[in-house]
């Protein structure tokens, strides 16, 4: 069925193994805090020479700002009803504890003048809880890489271009035909990841001139396949069938 006819695409489920919601057993509060400091956020990356592969985003909401690094005051991010996905903002006055999945795409830190620094995510879990300092401290965490996008207080990841690309690249679909964004958002965050790896290795060797100008974007590629298939076996099969899922959708959108 097309989507110029009006009805859903029937999909074909795709195995997941989504995030189960942390324990809010309030043990990470102080850990968050001995890595924030004065700071008002910390990308904690895993240190892959110890087996870790949890990404996570650490967040302070303070009642007043410390001018000692970025004062947010808000957060924008996404989560999904397993059908549709739905931009959220959390904040000092936000009911806590909050334990939850967020969805992929963009999580922002906004700031008293509006100043933002922005983040790109596959997915994840995320904890929230107010401190007996009035502080909110918030933790963003995933199987899958958080990567710097933009901002005031920090550099970009060379990949978020390419993972910001592939997001746009999904969008085009769940635009067109119904169903598309429940395969998606049922989707475990390392299974997407693995898409997008996929996704960039298939892009480059597809097209010579532009392997040869991203030298270090094609030994990533080939590094990061290696690494995924050999570890998430499961998710890289599964990435695989969403990639064939959603160039059938996108042939379908075109007819």
């Amino acid at each position: 069925m097309t989507a110029a006819s009006g009805q859903a695409m029937v999909l074909v489920a795709m195995p997941t193994d989504q995030s189960s919601t942390m324990p809010d057993d309030n043990r990470w509060l102080e850990g968050a805090g001995r890595i924030l400091g004065d700071l008002g956020f910390e990308l904690v990356e895993p240190d892959r020479t110890q087996s870790e592969e949890t990404s996570r985003l650490i967040v302070a909401l303070r009642p007043k700002p410390t001018l000692q690094h970025f004062d947010p005051e808000s957060i924008g991010y996404w989560i999904s009803d397993g059908t549709k996905g739905h931009a959220v903002s959390l904040d000092r006055e936000t009911r806590f504890p909050v334990v939850a999945d967020y969805a992929w795409g963009r999580i922002a830190l906004t700031d008293r003048l509006g100043v933002e620094n922005e983040f790109l995510s596959f997915g994840g879990t995320l904890r929230a809880q107010m401190t007996a300092d009035a502080t909110a401290l918030i933790d963003f965490s995933s199987h899958a890489p958080i990567l710097r996008w933009s901002g005031h207080s920090q550099s970009t990841d060379p990949l978020a271009a390419e993972v910001g690309a592939f997001f746009a690249r999904i969008k085009v679909p769940i635009d067109f035909v119904p169903g598309t964004e429940a395969l998606v958002s049922k989707t475990a965050p390392r299974t997407l990841y693995c898409a997008f790896i996929q996704h960039v290795r298939e892009r480059l060797a597809q097209a010579p001139t532009l392997r040869d100008a991203n030298r270090w974007l094609a030994d990533w590629s080939s590094r990061e396949s290696l690494r995924m298939e050999a570890a998430a076996k499961e998710h890289w099969a599964a990435a695989t069938e969403l990639r064939r899922q959603l160039g059938a959708i996108e042939a379908t959108a075109r007819e």
